[in-house]
């Protein structure tokens, strides 16, 4: 795994040279792929796709708030990863229009294009989701777990530093949209280790409900009572119209430990929606998200992807609601993540923030479930 970066969005040429000084072209093996995250402006100005015409190699990417890799890290930066190999081969694909009541279609089309031109099923999809309100990345990401019958899925939801997320872009190659998804499909030898980590233990509640009650990313009812009322009982108490924090923690039935969700809504009828799938049966805690919960929870993340021996490379997408919560010191998550790492001596890796993350966590059997989360520390270790 390759890496650069730069903060010259002004001056086109000058960033492009500057990051090809960094990316060894003569080191590429047969297929090679790239993956950047970036402010909008590299993306407004035409830089990715300029970018583009000097590499021998697609690119899939999206805008993100902060960009990081070895011990670089701004708000206003680039930075890429190129996937190099003899044996691995790799496809891209943007879709159409999601924001449209097409829009299953569409990922499966798109899902499909891409599949056929590998040699084989993927042993890796890494899919960067548009935000949109309506369908949500929820919803992008379960038809596209149906598309690929279960295949690993990667990613993130498209962000910006502003955040009415009016300026999030996910592009392939000189194509930009804000309202399509990117794919880079993998096959061969490739075995990566996932990691997701929301919150330490002492920051959930060790009280449970059962979901008695759901549909889709609608949790109707808990414990036989409407979500908001059972709330109460436990005493959080959630105002219509009112920005969310409070993450709630699901355990899904078969799988050992919880997905952290959001809170997107409070309904009329005593309903919540989420920011991810909800099924009947699972049962659910309320979680803290603290600064030193962050903190706490990227250190953890990091001892696990140091701690698999994999020296490949990282790709990293936590949840932009960390960096927020570090206000004033948003750089403090990806700071520790340069250090642990020896500033990409160690493994080289490449960040960004993702407004929901895109990861499998494994059942008691072992297997792998794809999953969307929020408020998490994501990693794809190689």
């Amino acid at each position: 795994m390759l890496t650069a970066y730069t903060e010259e969005v002004d001056e086109i040429e000058d960033g492009i040279a500057e990051i090809l000084e960094q990316v060894d072209l003569g080191a590429l093996r047969k297929n090679s792929v790239g993956m950047v995250v970036c402010h909008c402006d590299f993306v407004s100005s035409g830089f990715i796709a300029k970018l583009r015409a000097r590499l021998p190699f697609d690119l899939i990417g999206m805008t993100t708030m902060t960009s990081a890799t070895g011990p670089e890290l701004g708000m206003y930066a680039l930075a890429l990863t190129v996937l190099t190999s003899d044996e691995v081969a790799f496809e891209t694909a943007m879709s159409a229009s999601l924001d449209t009541d097409g829009y299953e279609r569409e990922v499966r089309a798109a899902y499909s294009g891409c599949a056929k031109k590998l040699p084989g099923d993927p042993e890796l999809i890494v899919a960067l989701l548009p935000f949109l309100k309506r369908p949500n990345g929820a919803e992008l990401h379960r038809v596209l777990d149906e598309a690929c019958r279960g295949a690993p899925i990667w990613g993130g939801v498209a962000t910006h530093t502003d955040t009415g997320f009016d300026r999030c872009y996910v592009f392939r190659n000189g194509e930009r949209e804000k309202g399509c998804m990117a794919l880079l499909l993998a096959h061969g030898p490739i075995s990566p280790e996932f990691i997701v980590v929301s919150m330490p233990l002492q920051n959930i509640r060790e009280n449970r409900g059962k979901i008695t009650k759901s549909d889709g990313c609608v949790l109707k009812e808990i414990n036989g009572l409407p979500t908001i009322k059972y709330l109460e009982t436990i005493g959080i108490v959630i105002m219509e119209n009112a920005p969310v924090t409070t993450p709630l923690m699901v355990y899904y039935e078969g799988i050992p430990e919880p997905v952290a969700l959001a809170i997107y809504a409070v309904n009329g009828d005593g309903s919540i929606s989420c920011g991810g799938e909800v099924t009947e049966g699972a049962s659910v805690a309320v979680g803290e998200i603290t600064t030193n919960s962050v903190m706490a929870s990227a250190k953890e993340g990091m001892d696990r992807a140091l701690g698999s021996g994999r020296r490949g490379g990282a790709l990293l997408l936590p949840c932009i609601s960390r960096s927020i919560m570090l206000d004033p010191n948003h750089d403090d998550e990806l700071e520790l993540v340069a250090a642990a790492v020896g500033n990409g001596k160690v493994l080289p890796f490449m960040a960004g923030y993702s407004g929901g993350e895109l990861c499998p966590v494994r059942d008691n059997a072992g297997v792998l479930r794809n999953r969307f989360h929020n408020f998490t520390f994501s990693v794809c270790v190689f």
